[in-house]
């Protein structure tokens, strides 16, 4: 059963670690991903990461596995999108997301999901597998396989899915779960009462005009920080109830909703 290796996403080269004098923003390390096309469906395909720039030796991670100098990785089931990372003598880190494909054979799966609210357990993920040999059983992250494809309870955050076919033969996908809390009826008024007010964040202050959304979802992370910590707004006035508001507005990616 032949599979596809497939690179999907480069991602960005984030900070570096320990070492100031390195700008990992001007770093020419580059990670590129390879395998083995031909891998049965119960063994997996085989991963190979290949690093080059930055500085050696490179450490390598693959689906969220402990860094290593091995850039070697068996066994990857269908599916994805799985993280390859290498990270330089510098602590610079380039990421790839990589997905693998199989034939019209292969068992693969669709996901409907819904919102898990702010601060609550409410979400759901429903799978509709299809392909392989019928006989599907699902799990997610490191739970048993079971014949109930629908899970709910689940909070906002990451999730791996798993199906399984008659033959063993396994598909995993990772996907997110989120607050779904809504920037315009729930963020939006809290910005422009306690923060976007006369004298602060708003246009001739010098300061972040925070009454224009790009603004806002630009200096999301920011935000975030600064109303944990109570240093926004300046006289801390915004309720714990509108704090955990943004955090999971931000956290769901600072959408546009």
């Amino acid at each position: 059963m032949k599979f596809g290796i497939l690179i999907m996403v480069v991602l960005f080269a984030m900070g570096c670690s320990d070492n100031q004098e390195v700008d990992c923003e001007l770093s020419d390390l580059e990670l590129t991903v390879s395998g083995n096309i031909n891998a049965d469906c119960n063994t997996g395909a085989n991963i190979i990461l290949d690093a080059i720039g930055g500085a050696g030796p490179y450490l390598y991670r693959f689906d969220g596995s402990p860094f290593q100098d091995l850039s070697t990785f068996d066994g990857v089931p269908l599916g994805g999108a799985f993280l390859a990372v290498v990270q330089d003598a510098n602590g610079c880190e380039i990421s790839l997301e990589v997905s693998v494909t199989g034939d019209e054979n292969t068992v693969s799966f669709e996901v409907e999901k819904t919102s898990a609210g702010c601060g609550t357990a409410q979400g759901s993920v429903s799978i509709t597998a299809q392909g392989g040999d019928g006989s599907y059983t699902y799990k997610v992250d490191d739970g048993a396989f079971g014949d109930i494809s629908t899970f709910t309870g689940l909070e906002a955050g990451t999730y791996r899915l798993s199906v399984s076919d008659a033959t063993g033969c396994v598909n995993v996908k990772g996907i997110r779960v989120l607050s779904g809390i809504s920037y315009e009826s729930s963020v939006r008024p809290i910005i422009i009462a306690s923060c976007a007010t006369t004298g602060c964040h708003v246009s001739g202050t010098g300061r972040v005009d925070l009454t224009i959304f790009n603004n806002v979802q630009s200096n999301a992370s920011s935000i975030k920080t600064r109303v944990l910590n109570k240093s926004m707004p300046k006289d801390g006035s915004i309720t714990d109830a509108e704090i955990e508001a943004i955090v999971c507005w931000v956290d769901d990616g600072g959408l546009n909703n």
